[in-house]
């Protein structure tokens, strides 16, 4: 009870703006509670794992958000094994409380054909959706020939979504998996029913790699698309060795996010997921014990929500 009662205590200082120094509702132009940006509005909770599994709903729905992102894999909230005994839970009080059906975060992909079938199910039976899949990488240099053989997979699992009513979103993630490219993911979904499998789209990845073409890799892509990934960054150099992105708060940094208002499905019914990834002294990680102060960490994740209601507003 007492360690419940602190974090109500938290989120309400959090709420009024008072945490931080330049936290205050009263800096932005519009009134807090009159914002209307796209919704819903989502949060990735991977920033939230250092809280008790049940006082995830409670502390979303308080931030101001409109239904959970939950990790629900290795380095997540919990595994998929445990997907039948703690997911009904969550979906019972986000009910309770008005949030959106959860959208999951996990490894599921190919690899886990075996086992996709029992999973969907179990998402199909708590009336949830949306799911994000577990990236995949490539296995050697014939990059084209890789893309086509794991389409006929995809294909073949897009049958599973398909029979099940769900659909597994894969995200463009810079790096060298596949999906740094946005075009790997074109190729690695053609012919598939976005419905069944589509594009969680991330503009910040797409801006990385696609540094002036990003624009023609979102409408390439917007058909596909059937989540949006919101985060923002800059170019820096702090170890002196090269330049590379810095994640940074919603609003700081180089993100076109106007762009996404030209997507039909942005302003309409696909969710918008915040994902909170610069410095928290470890909760931008997913770390069980950060080593920031958890009003700090709360504020801001406020902070950002405000800042995406008066941008998209």
């Amino acid at each position: 009870m007492q360690r419940r009662t602190s974090i109500k205590k938290i989120l309400w200082a959090a709420g009024s703006g008072l945490i931080l120094p330049g936290v205050n509702t009263n800096a932005f132009s519009q009134p807090y509670s009159n914002m209307r940006a796209p919704a819903p509005f989502y949060l990735f909770t991977k920033v939230l794992q250092w809280l008790p599994l049940r006082e995830l709903p409670d502390t979303v729905k308080t931030l101001g958000f409109e239904g959970i992102d939950l990790p629900v894999r290795k380095n997540g909230f919990f595994d998929k094994d445990e997907l039948s005994k703690k997911l009904p839970a969550i979906v019972a009080a986000s009910e309770r409380l008005g949030l959106n059906r959860p959208v999951l975060t996990t490894d599921m992909n190919v690899g886990q054909m075996g086992q996709m079938d029992e999973f969907l199910r179990i998402l199909a039976g708590e009336g949830i959706k949306d799911y994000r899949m577990g990236y995949l990488s490539f296995a050697s240099k014939n990059i084209v020939g890789e893309l086509k053989k794991l389409n006929g997979e995809m294909r073949r699992l897009a049958e599973l979504h398909a029979k099940h009513g769900v659909t597994g979103h894969y995200q463009n993630h810079a790096g060298k998996r596949i999906g740094g490219s946005v075009w790997e993911i074109y190729h690695l979904l053609e012919g598939i029913d976005p419905d069944h499998i589509g594009v969680q789209f991330d503009l910040r990845h797409s801006q990385v790699e696609g540094y002036q073409s990003y624009e023609n890799i979102f409408h390439l892509i917007s058909d596909q698309i059937r989540s949006f990934d919101l985060k923002d960054f800059v170019w820096g150099n702090p170890s002196n060795k090269k330049d590379q992105p810095i994640n940074v708060p919603l609003g700081d940094g180089n993100v076109n996010f106007q762009l996404l208002l030209e997507h039909e499905g942005f302003t309409g019914s696909l969710p918008k997921i915040l994902h909170v990834e610069y410095d928290l002294g470890g909760a931008e990680h997913g770390d069980s014990s950060p080593t920031m102060d958890k009003k700090e960490i709360l504020a801001a994740i406020e902070k950002d929500v405000m800042t995406y209601r008066q941008m998209m507003s």
